[in-house]
């Protein structure tokens, strides 16, 4: 087992910090939230100290600003958006159920559309529960909803300032957190552990970036599209399908099939529907064109292990699991290859010696 120090080492560190962080979630959440975001931000942070002749205060504080910026923009620009037509949504589901019920009546007959008959109705009220529990337009009832639960009304304020903070901590001193962890690890691991962490680094980084870069490709690129095509609730179908990307196959379908709906029980005609098929068509060829450029390596993740890694985080951990489910999966990746590396390198020394 010793030659497998520097795996453990790095598993063990990784399970510890997932149980800590689960033990102790109000207490360490802007921690987790603030280490987060110093990490997918560390490329601008490295671009700011470019252009500031390797000023980390000053690049530090820029990245922080642009953060805040970005998170602003879409706190009171995007998500309003989102949230009206969602609305909007809501009080057409029993005009779009009327229709549907009347295709489904021509296409099979009464009696089994007596069997198979939608509620549409009750289905909104469904729906107007639950977005009830997440709140009204106005952006504070939201904001309150959303934090109610991990932060009380007054720790709300103190996060605000907290978490840029802590970010901002991390940008400037993540080289030297590093060096710790380093450091405590059992002796004589050092570069091997370095190298690991290295590989690790490359596989999670490539991931969220990748990610990150097609998902907003993706929700820009559906959204406009089915403006310009004409269907309706076209923010949010993209806005969704962007988000839901990063999880494989269900972005695709997730904003295909109600398009398709709305393009024939909305628009009804062929043409607006042939013009959902080319939006989502060309979206995925262009997609499978820009995904290597964004992403600089491949991470070789499969897609069904990052399905069931949602699937188990979710089931362990609730919401919180199904945002640490795929990046720990990301991570875990690096490590049992190079566990299988050794492995495999000390059969073939043993065959060689026998």
């Amino acid at each position: 087992m010793s030659k497998y120090k520097a795996e453990i080492y790095l598993f063990l560190s990784l399970l510890l910090s997932i149980f800590l962080l689960f033990l102790l979630k109000t207490a360490l959440l802007p921690f987790f939230i603030a280490s987060s975001l110093a990490y997918i931000s560390w490329p601008l942070f490295n671009y700011f100290k470019r252009i500031t002749k390797e000023r980390e205060t000053l690049s530090a504080l820029l990245t922080v600003a642009t953060l805040i910026m970005a998170f602003l923009i879409a706190l009171f620009i995007v998500l309003p958006t989102v949230i009206e037509q969602v609305q909007s949504f809501i009080n057409y589901l029993p005009s779009l159920g009327k229709k549907l019920d009347a295709f489904m009546y021509k296409l099979f007959g009464k009696h089994l559309v007596g069997k198979l008959h939608l509620n549409f109705q009750s289905f909104q009220e469904i729906i107007k529960g639950i977005y009830s529990q997440i709140g009204n337009l106005p952006i504070g009832d939201i904001a309150s909803k959303l934090f109610s639960g991990v932060f009380s009304a007054i720790s709300i304020a103190v996060n605000a300032f907290l978490v840029p903070f802590l970010t901002y901590y991390f940008l400037k001193n993540g080289s030297e957190i590093i060096k710790v962890y380093i450091a405590l690890a059992p002796e004589g691991i050092e570069t091997e552990l370095k190298e690991l962490l290295l590989k690790v680094h490359d596989s999670l980084s490539s991931y969220l970036i990748g990610q990150m870069g097609v998902a907003l490709f993706v929700g820009l690129y559906i959204s406009v599209g089915l403006y310009i095509v004409g269907i309706k609730y076209s923010i949010l179908i993209g806005f969704i399908s962007g988000i839901l990307n990063m999880i494989p196959y269900v972005g695709f379908f997730s904003g295909l099939i109600p398009s398709m709906l709305l393009a024939v029980f909305d628009n009804g005609s062929w043409k607006a529907l042939f013009g959902v098929l080319i939006v989502f068509l060309t979206e995925v060829g262009i997609e499978n064109l820009i995904y290597p450029l964004i992403m600089s390596r491949t991470t070789g993740v499969n897609p069904i292990l990052i399905l069931l890694s949602i699937f188990v985080g979710g089931y362990l951990g609730g919401f919180l699991g199904i945002v640490l489910a795929v990046p720990v999966a990301v991570m875990v990746v690096p490590i049992f290859e190079s566990f299988l590396r050794k492995k495999e390198s000390l059969k073939n020394v043993s065959w060689d010696n026998g």
